[in-house]
């Protein structure tokens, strides 16, 4: 599992225990992210992340989140969210 996102937002997958974990803070360092990593695991992205690189939508495995993390009471939320958008459980 990936995680894409702002600062923020990945330090809160960070604490969640999602290790590879990227700040994208612009299209330029997204797309050298984007060279870099395994595009076959699932990639977990915030909203806004969506926004400067529209070619992660093209992914069949990229769950796209709220950028606000607060909206997850725990981490059973945010692997329902998973669940629900790639159809298996994730062990985190």
């Amino acid at each position: 599992m990936i995680v894409l996102g702002n600062h923020r937002f990945v330090i809160s997958m960070l604490l969640m225990g999602i290790k590879d974990s990227y700040v994208i803070q612009n299209r330029e360092e997204g797309l050298r992210i984007l060279k870099e990593i395994d595009k076959d695991d699932v990639i977990i992205v915030n909203a806004s992340i969506i926004d400067i690189l529209p070619e992660l939508g093209e992914l069949s495995n990229v769950v796209t989140i709220p950028d606000d993390t607060r909206s997850f009471g725990s981490i059973d939320d945010l692997k329902q969210m998973i669940k629900s958008a790639v159809g298996i459980e994730i062990q985190l």
